[in-house]
């Protein structure tokens, strides 16, 4: 999975999960700040990356959601089980689990075989 699209899924899950109105999430493995604004509710998804210009939607089914990646033109999974979370990314074929605590984001990438560390950051 693609370090921008790994940030995206984080910020998607940590709204979706602790329900906090963030428009930032810090990559602990890049050291940056992505910015991130848009629509994240129980139904659909709709959100814009700032950082990289790209944008991430899509809609939630019975099997979870289904988001599409327009960086990559792919689709990527997103499924919800309390807080923890798991799916696949279509355009690199890999699978990813997580969990988020708090504001706390870890991303396990089975295509990297390591862990990713995320914080939701508070609106000022």
């Amino acid at each position: 999975m693609r370090d921008e699209l790994r940030a995206r899924i984080a910020y998607v899950a940590a709204r979706l999960i602790v329900e906090h109105d963030a428009k930032e999430i810090h990559d602990h493995t890049r050291t940056t700040d992505v910015h991130i604004e848009g629509l994240v509710s129980q139904s659909a998804i709709d959100v814009f990356d700032f950082s990289s210009g790209c944008r991430l939607a899509g809609e939630q089914s019975d099997e979870g959601y289904s988001l599409f990646d327009y960086d990559a033109n792919q689709y990527v999974d997103l499924n919800l089980d309390g807080e923890d979370f798991e799916g696949f990314d279509y355009a690199t074929g890999t699978r990813y689990t997580g969990e988020v605590r708090d504001r706390s984001v870890r991303i396990f990438d089975y295509g990297e075989s390591t862990d990713f560390e995320y914080s939701l950051k508070s609106p000022n």
